[in-house]
């Protein structure tokens, strides 16, 4: 074979040649228009900017509305006015307006009932459902002592008493009505100092009066021994002050130890839904009593 025949091309060939050389020449010229297209299609971002910064804007005014309106919730909530206060003496309209709720006054009236008191400052804290927060509040109002300091007691010989020589020098012969007694004649009941017979003038008042001895008992503290020393002298007269269950508000009857809130939402929903109750009994239409609650509750109601 010769050297012209090696560099010579055929027919079909040449044509080949010819299609690769157009297919790399457009490639070559495409670029700069693809360069171009990239251009006009690249999306302009700038005139979207004032509405992203509008809409940004706006999310930061209401979240801001919501925390305000949070923060006012909050301080309504712990909304109280502050006073210097006993805790042992205040009124339930003055433990209201210290920021407790009626169903915490009512579990502090029932401690008190059974003769609980407050003798420091760190007392109060362990009232049911108080805050740290409303503690802290509180705290400097409280009037008292935040700590008891402890005596110790010498006797320069032991000193040692029978239940029996306690009551010595006294004259423990005498009746005593425990409805129409103060707290001074109260002590005059063999058995019955002064811390029971506060515990039992606070439990009278709550119950509206004993109908019987027996009722004793229910005072905070008080054990069966002690019961039974004092029972000899204990005289109930006939002075229970009742509650006119056809005026009377649900929340007024659930103060009385023996009605709890179910009880009495019942007595107020019967009444409203069926007029004035025309004597006691008519409670035996209340499904939610039963007869042995009825009896013990009865005693202490009316309907004048």
């Amino acid at each position: 074979m010769s050297i012209k025949e090696y560099f010579s091309f055929t027919k079909s060939e040449k044509r080949g040649v010819i299609v690769l050389l157009i297919i790399l020449l457009l490639i070559l010229f495409s670029f700069p228009f693809v360069d171009y297209l990239k251009q006009q299609n690249t999306p302009d971002f700038m005139e979207y900017e004032d509405a992203i910064l509008a809409f940004e804007k706006e999310l930061n005014e209401q979240e801001n509305e919501q925390n305000q309106a949070y923060q006012q919730k909050n301080k309504q909530a712990l909304s109280i006015t502050l006073f210097d206060f006993d805790p042992n003496t205040i009124s339930d309209e003055e433990w209201k307006q210290l920021g407790f709720r009626d169903w915490q006054i009512k579990i502090i009236n029932n401690y008190k009932a059974k003769g609980g008191n407050w003798k420091i400052k760190a007392d109060v804290k362990k009232i049911y459902g108080i805050s740290d927060k409303h503690y802290e509040l509180l705290f400097p109002h409280i009037l008292l002592p935040e700590t008891i300091e402890k005596t110790n007691y010498q006797y320069d010989k032991p000193v040692k008493k029978s239940v029996e020589n306690k009551f010595e020098k006294k004259d423990y012969s005498q009746k005593i009505d425990i409805n129409t007694a103060d707290s001074a004649m109260l002590t005059n009941i063999k058995g019955i100092g002064p811390a029971y017979s506060s515990r039992i003038i606070k439990y009278r008042d709550l119950l509206g009066g004993f109908i019987a001895k027996e009722q004793l008992k229910e005072v905070w503290g008080l054990s069966e021994e002690t019961y039974q020393i004092a029972l000899p002298q204990i005289v109930v007269s006939d002075r229970v002050q009742k509650i006119n269950i056809n005026k009377a508000t649900a929340d007024v009857l659930k103060q009385h130890p023996y009605i709890n809130w179910k009880i009495a939402n019942a007595i107020e929903k019967y009444r409203k839904a069926n007029g004035s109750y025309k004597s006691v009994a008519d409670l035996n239409k209340l499904h939610l009593l039963d007869k042995a609650t009825i009896e013990k509750i009865s005693p202490y109601l009316g309907v004048e």
